[in-house]
């Protein structure tokens, strides 16, 4: 059965809606319900404009419902988690109750996932960069790396270049 707005509306215009719904920008939307690609700019704004109250709403309609749907299922989730931990609990299933919860609290935005990169391309460091890294590398590790004595070996190029015989 059809809703009242969406009666109201042609078909070009319950298609431009539904594409805002989806997200399209407001001339791709216009396109896609066959709009003139000439006029299709124009059409999009004259249609989301105030004066065009029953597309407004139509389109507020659909991005209720959508909302809707997503909160329903996200408070359907929530629950199934707590249902989880609450037998998990009961049973004396700890580690699950606990993995129930956090999984509750992912899923509700509670905990934010961090994580830190860093790199050191060896190819853009230069050969003190690279020493005082293994130094510090030693220190950090408290020793677990080898303690060496390091070669200073000079290359063919960078003697020629430095100037050295």
């Amino acid at each position: 059965m059809a809703n009242k707005k969406q009666e109201d509306l042609t078909s070009r215009q319950e298609v431009f809606a539904q594409n805002i719904a989806l997200g399209m920008t407001k001339t791709k939307a216009a396109l896609n319900a066959g709009y003139s690609p000439k006029t299709a700019a124009n059409t999009a704004s004259s249609l989301t404009a105030n004066k065009n109250n029953k597309v407004q709403e139509r389109i507020t309609f659909l991005q209720k419902g959508a909302a809707d749907r997503v909160m329903l299922s996200l408070s359907t989730h929530l629950l199934d988690l707590m249902e989880i931990r609450d037998k998990a609990f009961s049973k004396g299933s700890f580690s699950a109750a606990v993995a129930a919860e956090v999984a509750r609290g992912k899923a509700a935005g509670l905990y934010v996932s961090k994580s830190e990169l860093t790199i050191n391309k060896i190819e853009s460091m230069s050969k003190e960069e690279i020493i005082e890294r293994l130094n510090n590398l030693y220190k950090e590790s408290n020793g677990a790396l080898p303690d060496t004595k390091i070669i200073d070996l000079k290359l063919k190029d960078e003697t020629e270049t430095n100037g050295a015989p």
